[in-house]
């Protein structure tokens, strides 16, 4: 009986704190249908700086409440301080000035071990505003002495810190913004990026009276309606930008330069190219002679033009085991890099492969010529 009540008191805990949390889908469960790919590739509510084709989220490497997790680029050890990613949100409420809050996250490193991770709370969307990000004013940094004691599987371990609010903080980004290259090991120059898996992210009130705001279910639905992801100048609301430096007042006889309108952009849209099943041998990653021809002719479009990164992603039907499917759609994306890099000579470094297996299909797996639209290399060319 004792037991059975301890269980119930602790799902209660549970549930509660979940009620709170400021932060819609901070396990990355709810996956978006992005326009660009039709097909699952971000967590809703979720968004990247850069722009990035597809999220490293898919699989069974997630833990206690479920199989999704994000990943964020923490330093290019070709490149440092230039490729970094960041993921940031909305918060679904504003944050009452004066109270305290506390952020927990869970993360996971590679053989490089946790550095840090920087948290900013802004009061403007960092797309718009990315000039703007080393400004901040509520900055933060998860260092290992915020590390939690309790153990998680998987090698995963969670970090919490907690501040007071200013009431001006809308949006979190996670990240790292240190203006010193991450210290590196030997093993990791054969590893040109440095990457933190990060999972089950929470922003709660340290005094659980204090209720969520009305408007966070409308706030969380506006959040998961915005399915262009990987388009530029596509941004959350509509607020202007921030300027990069105050007004300065001119003085009396001072002549005035009137500024000239800043041009109107038109939007860029991040291309994808399809290779299909049928230029590969049958259940193998070499490319089938017969029909090379045929990525040449997809290549020819592009060899003449110049993109900030280029991500091939590989994908399967869901027949074999996951193991099969992960190590075959790794060594076609693989396959179709080099390829890349012979034709068009573009750095290697610049073109990056992930591997989805079968979590990412774009149609049914129940037939045949659904399956074979599933078996396919995607090489999405990402402009900004």
């Amino acid at each position: 009986m004792a037991k059975q009540l301890l269980l119930l008191l602790f799902s209660f805990c549970i549930c509660k704190s979940h009620a709170q949390n400021l932060l819609a889908n901070g396990g990355f469960e709810d996956r978006n249908i992005c326009l660009e790919y039709h097909t699952g590739c971000a967590p809703e509510a979720w968004f990247r700086v850069p722009l990035s084709a597809v999220t490293a989220s898919g699989g069974t490497s997630g833990y206690l409440m479920g199989n999704r997790f994000e990943s964020i680029v923490m330093e290019n050890v070709a490149h440092p301080m230039l490729f970094r990613s960041f993921i940031y949100t909305r918060l679904l409420c504003s944050l009452d000035s004066g109270k305290v809050y506390r952020f927990r996250s869970s993360f996971r490193t590679d053989e490089s071990g946790f550095d840090h991770v920087d948290v900013i709370m802004l009061p403007f969307e960092p797309y718009r505003n990315k000039r703007q990000l080393a400004a901040a004013k509520q900055r933060f940094a998860i260092t290992k002495q915020q590390r939690q004691l309790n153990e998680l599987p998987g090698n995963w371990y969670e970090y919490m810190f907690e501040f007071t609010a200013t009431g001006q903080e809308r949006y979190l980004v996670l990240g790292n913004f240190s203006k010193e290259a991450l210290p590196l090991k030997r093993e990791q120059m054969f590893q040109p990026n440095i990457i933190y898996d990060v999972d089950n992210i929470s922003l709660l009130p340290v005094d659980t009276t204090l209720a969520i705001c009305p408007e966070w279910k409308n706030n969380k639905q506006k959040l998961y309606q915005n399915n262009s992801r990987h388009t530029a100048f596509n941004y959350i609301d509509n607020e202007t930008e921030v300027p990069v430096a105050e007004t300065v007042i001119p003085k009396k006889d001072t002549p005035v330069n009137t500024p000239k309108p800043t041009p109107v952009l038109a939007p860029v849209v991040n291309d994808t190219l399809v290779v299909p099943d049928v230029l590969f041998k049958f259940d193998k990653s070499e490319l089938n002679p017969a029909f090379a021809g045929r990525l040449d002719t997809l290549i020819s479009k592009i060899k003449n033009r110049t993109f900030k990164r280029i991500e091939v992603l590989g994908h399967t039907d869901s027949l074999g085991t996951d193991i099969y499917n992960q190590k075959l759609s790794a060594s076609r994306a693989t396959t179709v890099k080099k390829y890349l890099i012979e034709r068009l000579h573009y750095p290697e470094d610049n073109i990056i492969t992930k591997s989805f297996a079968a979590t990412l299909p774009v149609s049914t797996n129940k037939t045949k010529e659904g399956r074979q639209k599933n078996r396919r290399v995607e090489i999405v060319l990402i402009k900004n």
